[in-house]
């Protein structure tokens, strides 16, 4: 399993489309994605405070586009390199920082 990060209104907006490219796509040309054990990390560094978050849990052998693990800063991510297939998400889930608008813990029995 690997996971994205979305904001709630990005992943609205796209609710009966086929796909979901959040709006980096176009400009990255790949989805950013993490492991679990990045997860809590993640979200720490680029979403603190926030309460509108949705995290997608992919399958990757479901995914449609070329998924590659590359490096970034000390650690690997898996990108993936197109749209979404709706097929590929097994579960999503919402996910609200704590009071302190850190992420500690929240991902935690995953």
């Amino acid at each position: 399993m690997i996971y994205h990060i979305a904001t709630r209104d990005e992943w609205d907006e796209q609710a009966c489309e086929a796909e979901y490219a959040p709006l980096g796509f176009e400009q990255e040309g790949f989805i950013h994605c993490c492991d679990l054990h990045q997860l809590e990390s993640v979200a720490n560094r680029y979403f603190p405070g926030r309460d509108d978050l949705i995290i997608l849990h992919l399958i990757p052998a479901k995914l449609e586009p070329k998924t590659r693990y590359e490096k970034s800063g000390e650690e690997r991510f898996p990108h993936v390199y197109g749209p979404i297939n709706r097929e590929a998400i097994k579960n999503t889930m919402e996910a609200q920082c704590n009071s302190d608008g850190t992420f500690d813990g929240i991902f935690d029995g995953l």
